[in-house]
């Protein structure tokens, strides 16, 4: 500083001097400020916050009961384009890529697209067996007099060529209708339906009935188990029902009049119709699960007689439908709606 205090002209001494300048008009502007706060402060304590609450919630009441309104009248159009996506995503789950490169597969292919698809390629107003699977079934019926023995030995009881069967499986999916099963030895028609059960998408019995079903085997008397089956089986859907019915008691028949034994044609059959539903160690799960699907199966096989009874050749219309279906003895034609009429 200079003699006399007073401070030097630029540098830090005349920040100093605006500094100091600046604080004054700030305090200034803050004393300017208070009277207006003040105001302000007493008129919000003057407010009646009571009504600013009841005008709130009002607002927000209307508002809820408009939503409700407009949900009320779209819901509507809500349902009919949930309906709408729904058959879609069914429509969408029967596409299999084989019938969608051949029309006229019939290995590898979905039960139902069999089972709802006409001669003529058309969809059927009813299902009914495939008629791949009932021609197979009724020329291994022609051998129920020799106790399904053929060439000396039981059907289903010798290994399969797998290229030949491969092989003829081509030969059915390219022109099934000018297939000739009666020109075929029987050992060739069994493996043919192993072959096809084996292929197919998903078992007769569902995947999603499969728990259902195990449980149903370990009642504790067969008459518990029969209904347990029973009430299980009317969950199928029709064409599966369908399917179950003419192919479980032709196996039923197979195990009390032919010479193989019911654990061996569990064995042979059970993961055709049950197995659960797996993406990830497909095989080791099947192989964990295989004792108690062969132990529900023969406990089904064992059922069929109580599950399916057979019906009379001409039964009267207005005869009362059993619970699950009924299917005719060996060699009667189901493979039509005319020939299943009064079966279901």
């Amino acid at each position: 500083e200079k003699p006399g205090g007073e401070p030097p002209k630029g540098g830090f001494g005349g920040f100093g001097g605006f500094f100091a300048k600046a604080q004054q008009l700030a305090a200034q502007a803050v004393e300017n400020a208070r009277p207006v706060a003040e105001k302000v402060k007493e008129r919000a304590a003057q407010l009646d916050t009571t009504k600013v609450r009841e005008a709130v919630q009002h607002a927000g009441a209307q508002a809820q009961e408009a939503l409700q309104r407009a949900q009320t009248a779209a819901e509507p159009q809500l349902a009919q384009a949930r309906a709408l996506a729904d058959k879609q995503t069914h429509a969408l789950a029967k596409v299999n890529a084989k019938t969608f490169l051949n029309a006229n597969a019939q290995f590898g292919v979905p039960l139902e697209n069999l089972a709802e698809r006409g001669d003529d390629g058309t969809p059927l107003a009813t299902p009914r067996i495939p008629p791949v699977l009932e021609r197979m079934i009724s020329r291994l019926d022609t051998a129920a007099g020799d106790g399904f023995v053929a060439e000396g030995r039981p059907i289903f009881s010798l290994p399969a060529d797998q290229q030949g069967i491969k092989a003829l499986a081509k030969a059915m999916d390219t022109n099934v209708k000018g297939f000739n099963f009666i020109d075929r030895d029987l050992h060739t028609v069994a493996a043919l339906l192993r072959q096809f059960l084996v292929e197919l998408p998903e078992p007769v019995l569902t995947f999603s009935l499969y728990d259902e079903l195990i449980a149903a085997s370990q009642c504790n008397t067969e008459a518990e188990t029969a209904s347990a089956f029973r009430a299980v089986l009317d969950k199928l859907p029709p064409a599966q029902k369908l399917c179950a019915a003419r192919l479980i008691t032709f196996i039923s028949q197979v195990a009390t009049q032919g010479k193989l034994d019911i654990g061996t044609l569990s064995l042979s059959f059970g993961p055709s119709l049950m197995r659960p539903k797996r993406k990830e160690g497909a095989l080791r799960s099947l192989m964990e699960d295989l004792p108690a699907i062969c132990a529900a199966t023969e406990s089904l096989i064992a059922c069929a007689p109580t599950l399916f009874p057979p019906q009379p050749a001409a039964a009267p219309a207005a005869a009362a439908a059993p619970a699950v279906v009924a299917v005719p003895t060996a060699g009667a034609d189901t493979s039509t709606p005319e020939g299943l009429e009064g079966l279901i």
